[in-house]
């Protein structure tokens, strides 16, 4: 299953073999490591994103803000990126809890409207339960692939 998967996103990619740096209005829809996201072209420097993430026991729902530095043009065009994140985390065992830090990351135009970004960035992390309140901070990945309409 996982091999036809991959398999068939291989060749959508390589099917439409592209570049798109006009990101103005436009609205992108993807997967997340483990979730979705929904995106939207602000400028073509500033985009805004709405996330959820799923776990067997929580659910992390937030918002992003990318800002674009420059663009690596060629076959794929490689954009770096630098932002910022907000987003509450709701669960059957806990009574409160909220993540937000910055990050930076890449996005990889590989095909006309298909994108695959990765960033790493510090957050701080807090978590509430009957027990009381725990916040840390610490360094969390993100992936995921986009399709921009």
């Amino acid at each position: 299953m996982k091999k036809t998967f991959f398999l068939a996103v291989i060749l959508i990619l390589v099917s439409s073999m592209g570049n798109s740096a006009d990101m103005k209005g436009k609205i992108g829809a993807g997967f997340n490591y483990p979730g979705i996201q929904i995106r939207y072209g602000i400028t073509d420097k500033i985009l805004a994103e709405y996330k959820m993430q799923f776990a067997s026991n929580n659910l992390t729902m937030g918002a992003r803000g990318y800002y674009n530095l420059f663009e690596i043009p060629g076959t794929v065009t490689i954009t770096p990126y630098v932002g910022g994140e907000f987003s509450w985390i709701t669960s059957s065992v806990l009574t409160s809890g909220y993540l937000t830090g910055g990050f930076a990351g890449v996005e990889l135009m590989v095909a006309k409207n298909i994108s695959i970004g990765g960033d790493a960035g510090l957050y701080w992390v807090s978590l509430g339960s009957t027990l009381g309140t725990y916040a840390d901070y610490g360094l969390i990945f993100n992936a995921g692939i986009t399709y921009y309409f």
